[in-house]
């Protein structure tokens, strides 16, 4: 473009009479030649002849025209014409605009004044438009052959049937699961009423069967680049879930326990979960056809697929269900009884009433499985390898880890420092929650998969991280959990009777004598001042008060854990916060506390509790149980000459990679609740699965890019408004109770350790199982 403003030439063409007859090309000249920017406004009798084209050539040389435009005919024909005749001056050929002032006015009006007004509203167009245009410039390109039909319609499998006959390849890309589209929904065509089936299969196995046409079925064209004769395409190719090996024998639609209405048949009738279009589908495979992933999976730290056993179980197929379990769980026994059960949480049974109760039908799988001798399959390592692998915890993310670890064909050690398995799973939870044999079926497990165990081993003073390494041991997984109460930071918590919830429970666990008083306070609601709570009122006390500073409902243990203690006799006392442990000869003789009032939420989401000036006042208790929170007990690094080296974050825990769990000393790897301070067992589960994930790809001399291992998305994706697409609205569905877990009457649960809840009847599970909304 040339700095200065365009200079512009028009060019009106009387095509003899063709055009002059109809439309007044002299009035159309002159009043163009009055529009800014035009220099040379002419008229000729035939624009296109050669003397035409000299006089546009000529002007262009004398006048320093930079623009052209040309009001004529037949642009498909003469555009060219004059795009050649601007060329050759030398001015680049698309600076230049025609006009059709022929085939758009004078052929198709008979008045000449509107034909005339309408062929100046035409060129003062052009000349607008021709002043923005840039130079453009032609080049070479190869022509690639092949060709890609979108669409795989009748009109779509013609083509590829036509273009395939050049020997030329052909994509044929369908956004649906077969080729055929509309047409095969048919019963007549027009205007013959021959059956469409019989016009349209034969159509579909010939372009199945043309070499080559490649079918791209579920594939939608995301983006198309370049130009003709060399496009680049880009295909998005959703799966069908569905392994390539199919041969449509349909096997699987005899044991697929889901059923959803047909879009094919718009929705008249209903087919399996798994399924083909119609029975001529081409491609002839079996696909499933997801939305999303079920939020219950999503929601889980281990990706365990929650409507799969949900669903088997529905289904009265109680052992397939225990194997679903399995396949991603290392400790599906124990998750059954003390899982917190996020999926539940983000079930979408939640916008309709209450969530399907996902943990207790794992757990009635699991004991079915045991009450039956299920076959309980050993599952087979993915490779063998020669590196050994040392972990340092038997809880839930060391026991993860050595799973997933056997798994994947490695040889690991778990080296516990107490005389038991399980680690918080054994020494934190009361057997009442779970018992202890129960825990054991899931250790055993993990034994049998060729996972060796030393008990009675510290880190520091019984082995260290050097020594580890030089007796065979490739790489180290630190799992040590958070065994130590906070203290909480008021006079007189030295005094006798005053204990940490976890050690308390700890000593229980390990069969450690204990002194317990008769009126005794909790100090704090989560879930481990309950399990004290209630395991000290099993061990003889007369009256346990849970002190909390906030109210009821923010309290973070788990609801059906209060209710259970308020049912066996526990007590609540809200908004307290203690202030003093009152004592006479250096033993507690009770508690000074202070009323709290609920302010703005903190940075956990809950309303923050302020003290009600001069509200305290002293309450009787001969016990003590602080329960405020818990940290990792790290001082076995003290006693490691390495452990010194590995970094601490600000909060006192293991610091490591949020990704790759790798330590800042090569070949250590940490998780569970040594890094995140105390969470749940299934995310400790989470992170040892991941670990191991990172183990081996630092063992294998991978990059630490490109983990399989779920890991639970920052927002779970759903179909908005419904569970799923073939689902009716959440508003519509029927509402239908949860089936409550049975439980043993509290009176006898006080004086005993036998398990509190006692599992769903077959009945039972299969109702609440039938509850589950299929989503995804």
């Amino acid at each position: 473009m040339t700095e200065e403003a365009p200079k512009v030439g028009f060019y009106v063409c009387h095509c003899g009479t063709n055009i002059a007859g109809t439309v007044n090309v002299g009035e159309v000249s002159e009043y163009v030649a009055n529009l800014p920017g035009v220099a040379v406004s002419r008229n000729y009798s035939f624009m296109c002849s050669e003397p035409g084209q000299d006089l546009i050539e000529q002007d262009i040389r004398e006048q320093g025209l930079d623009r052209v435009v040309v009001a004529a005919c037949s642009p498909m024909m003469h555009e060219l014409t004059f795009r050649g005749a601007v060329g050759r001056t030398g001015l680049n050929p698309y600076l230049f605009q025609m006009v059709n002032v022929r085939e758009h006015c004078s052929w198709i009006h008979s008045d000449p004044s509107a034909a005339t007004a309408k062929a100046i509203a035409l060129s003062n167009a052009a000349i607008e438009r021709v002043v923005q245009q840039e130079p453009l410039f032609t080049s070479e390109a190869p022509i690639h052959p092949a060709t890609m039909v979108i669409g795989a319609g009748i009109a779509g499998i013609q083509a590829a049937l036509d273009l395939a006959q050049g020997d030329n390849q052909v994509y044929l890309v369908e956004r649906d699961s077969t080729i055929g589209g509309t047409m095969a929904r048919f019963d007549k065509t027009f205007p013959t009423l021959d059956c469409s089936s019989c016009i349209l299969t034969p159509k579909m196995v010939s372009v199945a069967q043309t070499e080559n046409v490649d079918i791209l079925s579920m594939s939608d064209v995301e983006e198309i680049s370049g130009f003709a004769g060399n496009f680049r395409v880009r295909v998005r190719k959703r799966a069908r879930y569905v392994t390539d090996a199919c041969t449509s024998c349909q096997d699987c639609v005899s044991v697929c326990p889901i059923t959803v209405p047909s879009v094919f048949d718009m929705g008249m009738t209903r087919h399996t979960a798994i399924h083909k279009t119609f029975p001529q589908a081409v491609p002839n495979s079996y696909l499933i056809e997801k939305d999303e992933r079920p939020p219950c999976s999503s929601a889980c730290p281990i990706g365990q697929e929650a409507a799969g056993y949900v669903t088997l179980i529905g289904a009265g197929r109680f052992a397939e269900a225990a194997q679903l379990i399995r396949k991603s769980n290392p400790l599906p026994v124990v998750c059954g009884r003390v899982c917190y059960h996020p999926c539940e949480e983000q079930c979408n049974r939640n916008s309709v009433e209450e969530p399907i109760a996902i943990q207790h039908l794992k757990r009635f799988a699991l004991d079915w499985e045991a009450r039956h001798h299920g076959e309980v399959k050993i599952p087979e390592p993915l490779a063998s390898h020669r590196e050994k692998v040392a972990i340092i915890g038997s809880g839930p993310a060391g026991l993860a880890c050595a799973h997933s670890l056997a798994i994947r064909g490695y040889r690991s050690t778990v080296f516990e420092r107490e005389d038991i398995l399980g680690g918080m799973l054994a020494l934190g939870i009361p057997s009442y929650r779970l018992p202890r044999e129960q825990l054991q079926q899931d250790i055993d497990f993990i034994r049998w998969m060729g996972v060796e165990f030393k008990t009675g081993v510290t880190l520091g003073s019984d082995i260290t991280l050097e020594q580890l390494s030089e007796t065979g041991y490739s790489a180290t997984f630190v799992a040590t959990g958070a065994h130590r109460g906070i203290s909480m930071h008021i006079p007189g918590e030295d005094l006798d009777g005053v204990v940490d919830a976890v050690r308390f429970l700890r000593n229980k666990a390990l069969g450690v004598s204990q002194w317990v008083g008769q009126k005794v306070a909790v100090i704090g609601g989560g879930n481990c001042g309950i399990d004290a709570a209630r395991t000290i009122l099993r061990e003889g006390a007369g009256q346990v008060t849970v002190v909390y500073r906030r109210t009821r409902v923010e309290m973070p243990c788990e609801e059906h854990e209060a209710i259970d203690a308020e049912a066996e006799g526990v007590r609540f006392l809200f908004l307290r916060a203690p202030v003093e442990v009152l004592g006479t000869d250096g033993r507690v003789t009770g508690l000074r506390v202070v009323e709290m009032e609920l302010a703005e939420p903190d940075d956990t989401g809950r309303r923050r509790p302020v003290p009600i000036e001069g509200s305290e006042h002293d309450l009787v208790f001969d016990m003590v149980v602080a329960s405020i929170g818990q940290h990792p007990d790290l001082d076995y690094l003290n006693d490691d000459p390495g452990g010194g080296d590995i970094q601490l974050s600000p909060w006192g825990t293991l610091d490591v990679d949020s990704d790759t769990f790798v330590t800042n000393l090569p070949g250590i790897f940490a998780g569970g609740d040594a890094v995140s301070g105390p969470a749940t067992v299934v995310a400790a589960m989470g992170a040892g699965k991941r670990a191991a994930e990172a183990i081996d790809k630092y063992l294998r001399g991978q990059p630490m890019e490109g983990f399989e291992t779920h890991q639970v998305p920052a927002e779970i994706p759903r179909v908005e408004g419904r569970p799923h697409r073939y689902s009716a609205p959440y508003e519509e569905l029927e509402r239908v109770p949860r089936i409550p877990m049975p439980k043993r009457p509290a009176p006898e649960r006080v004086g005993g350790w036998e398990e509190v809840e006692l599992g769903f009847t077959e009945e039972q599970a299969i109702a609440e199982a039938q509850r589950c909304l299929h989503c995804g």
